[in-house]
């Protein structure tokens, strides 16, 4: 891993296309030594991100039954939201995949399709 004065703080467009939001999460990856993480091990912990984020949406949505329970702030589900995104996008760079144009096909497609 590169010492603090070698390591390089990425930074975001304002107005950022996929593809930056893709090279930010590679530049993310980089600056905290995460590039060595594998696949699968990433797939697990993006799982974990998206329980977190399902428990928000709950605590946003009053679903808890515990006496006590506060409920969920919408800034709590944007920061898991955020935390699964940024896994999906570490993902598809390992797997060298353009999300937007993955993105449109995908779409495209799915305006073809009904579903009951």
């Amino acid at each position: 891993m590169a010492s603090d004065s070698e390591r390089i703080t990425p930074s975001l467009p304002a107005q950022a296309s996929m593809a930056d939001f893709q090279e930010y999460v590679h530049g993310l990856e980089a600056y905290h030594g995460w590039l060595d993480v594998d696949l699968v091990h990433n797939c697990f912990l993006m799982g974990e991100e998206v329980g977190e984020l399902f428990k928000a949406v709950r605590k946003v949505q009053k679903y808890y039954d515990e006496v006590g329970a506060d409920g969920g702030d919408k800034d709590d589900v944007a920061e898991e939201i955020v935390d699964v995104l940024n896994y999906l996008l570490a993902i598809a760079n390992r797997l060298d995949i353009d999300v937007e144009a993955a993105f449109r096909k995908k779409n495209s497609l799915n305006l073809t399709r009904t579903w009951q």
